[in-house]
């Protein structure tokens, strides 16, 4: 294979796509590891009503228990992967897990939404050195090359396992158990992932490097603060003339962050990243199609339930069908990866996402259940081929001492994603909804949220020319 800073290509040499004997504990660490993550990023929507409802929250802030751990994990990304490419990515990994437990402990044994909420940003802060540190650890043992591709196909899956069982898990826990054991099952896999890292996972980090670029750490934390909050709350009852200001500092903290990484010497964002086209290409690509997957499942989600009837269990048991697609083909594209091309790939994963959510255009008032899933099925099967796919060109090429950096960028794209995709789906709803001739019924609820699944489907379809500009760059 080989590669310079604009160009990913090479051929089917025939190696094995087998992992060797000595990298399949240490990858099952960092898949559980990130299990945890994606387990926390969704376990507590379905739990949320009960626990707030215990710990006698506000009707106006239920919502905080949701976007703390999200604000928390989205603004520690980039200073935890560089702290992790800096002092040592193994410990940077274990110390996450140390603390992602010690807060879920104080979540689960939460007396007030003030120990809950502390716990959820100590969850969030945590995933947050633990995400980029659990890449940078997979990408610098691991070579470049089939074996890789094989590595991310799964872990691609265990992401996907996890968010897939925080939607059952929350429903299942609160049910039959308690809400507070949507935070305590962390602690035992904790328990095991701390056990086997320090056994199997050898240390990694950048030899020679400089020093921690704090000026840019806070800068990044702060932009991404005030971005993925304004995004939040386009979707909410907050008056626009607030979230704009919250948006407008937001891009002012965003310019002065690309000033300083510029003139630093040792930048927590080396810009020369996005200098390898297929890294900001995939990037990209990776955050479009989170937006459109993302505003998605939340508007299907409030249809499920608001209108088909459908409980939280139940509803958590709907988007089971999906997701388990998307785990077998996360597995399945990872064999894909050692005999078709990535751009091949990547252009088929995009069309056969965007093809799931065309008919969601149509979806009725009554009955709609099955459209749902099989629209989300074909959705989840393309939607996994292009986050494996762009996983492996937005880590191909970049020098070994910003694995963990490549690694925090790819989740902060898909975190800002999200919060995009929500932002924008769920306020077309409603400005739809709310214009038409009777707003409060069935009707004008599900005319608004047609319109916004049109929409998803757009950006889906808005990832075609990136992937066709991308083409030369990722014929691998």
């Amino acid at each position: 294979m080989t590669q310079d800073r604009d160009t990913i290509t090479g051929v089917n040499t025939g190696r094995s796509a087998a992992l060797p004997t000595r990298h399949k504990p240490g990858l099952l660490v960092i898949c559980a590891a990130q299990f945890l993550v994606a387990l926390d990023l969704s376990i507590a929507n379905i739990a949320m009503p009960s626990m707030t409802a215990e710990l006698g929250f506000e009707p106006h802030s239920a919502g905080l228990v949701l976007s703390t751990f999200a604000l928390a994990f989205a603004s520690m990304l980039l200073p935890g992967g560089r702290i992790a490419d800096l002092y040592g990515r193994k410990r940077v990994f274990v110390a996450g897990l140390l603390v992602l437990g010690a807060a879920s402990v104080l979540a689960g044994a939460a007396w007030n939404p003030a120990a809950l909420l502390t716990g959820r940003v100590l969850q969030g802060l945590a995933a947050g050195f633990i995400a980029p540190s659990a890449l940078g650890l997979l990408t610098a043992t691991i070579p470049e090359g089939p074996q890789r591709e094989r590595a991310l196909g799964i872990f691609g899956a265990i992401m996907s396992a996890g968010f897939v069982s925080g939607m059952i898990g929350g429903g299942v826990l609160t049910e039959f158990l308690n809400w507070r054991w949507t935070m305590y099952i962390n602690v035992p896999v904790v328990i095991v992932a701390v056990a086997l890292a320090v056994r199997f996972l050898p240390e990694s980090r950048v030899g020679g490097a400089g020093r921690l670029d704090i000026p840019g750490g806070l800068l990044s934390a702060g932009a991404k603060l005030c971005v993925i909050y304004a995004l939040e709350e386009l979707g909410a009852d907050t008056p626009w003339s607030s979230t704009a200001l919250i948006l407008v500092v937001g891009a002012c903290l965003v310019v002065a962050f690309l000033r300083v990484e510029r003139r630093s010497p040792d930048p927590i964002l080396p810009l020369s990243l996005f200098g390898i086209r297929a890294v900001a290409g995939a990037n990209l690509i990776g955050l479009v199609m989170v937006a459109s997957y993302g505003g998605m499942l939340i508007i299907l989600t409030l249809y499920v339930q608001e209108v088909l009837g459908y409980g939280a269990l139940a509803t958590g048991m709907v988007f089971a069908v999906p997701g388990v697609i998307g785990i077998v083909n996360s597995v399945l594209t990872g064999r894909f990866l050692q005999r078709r091309r990535l751009d091949r790939l990547l252009l088929t994963g995009i069309v056969i996402a965007a093809t799931g959510l065309l008919p969601l255009v149509l979806l009725p008032e009554e009955g709609g259940l099955w459209l749902v899933i099989a629209a989300t099925s074909v959705n989840a099967f393309g939607h996994i081929i292009v986050l494996v796919v762009s996983s492996v060109a937005a880590n191909n090429g970049v020098p070994d001492d910003h694995k963990a950096v490549a690694g925090a960028v790819m989740n902060t794209g898909q975190q800002l994603g999200i919060a995009l995709g929500v932002a924008v789906l769920t306020s077309l709803a409603a400005a739809v909804t709310a214009s038409q001739p009777h707003p409060d019924t069935a009707e004008a609820l599900v005319t608004g949220w047609r319109w916004s699944l049109a929409l998803s489907a757009v950006m889906a379809l808005s990832a075609v020319p990136i992937a066709l500009a991308l083409r030369k760059r990722l014929r691998m």
